[in-house]
């Protein structure tokens, strides 16, 4: 899933979830989150989906 994918589920803009993904950058980058562009690894779209309880079976 790309970012703009899980922005959508969420409904916010991709902007708006790179701000509530900065506080958590150094554990996602440990969890395997690629910087810059590209595919979220499935691990780091769960933990996100969770802290933030977006729907991503939507």
């Amino acid at each position: 899933m790309t970012r703009q994918q899980l922005a959508q589920c969420a409904g916010i803009s991709a902007k708006t979830l790179k701000n509530w993904m900065k506080p958590f950058e150094q554990e996602l980058m440990a969890m395997g989150m690629p910087q810059g562009k590209g595919l979220l690894p499935p691990n780091v779209v769960r933990w996100l989906a969770e802290k933030y309880c977006i729907d991503i079976e939507g």
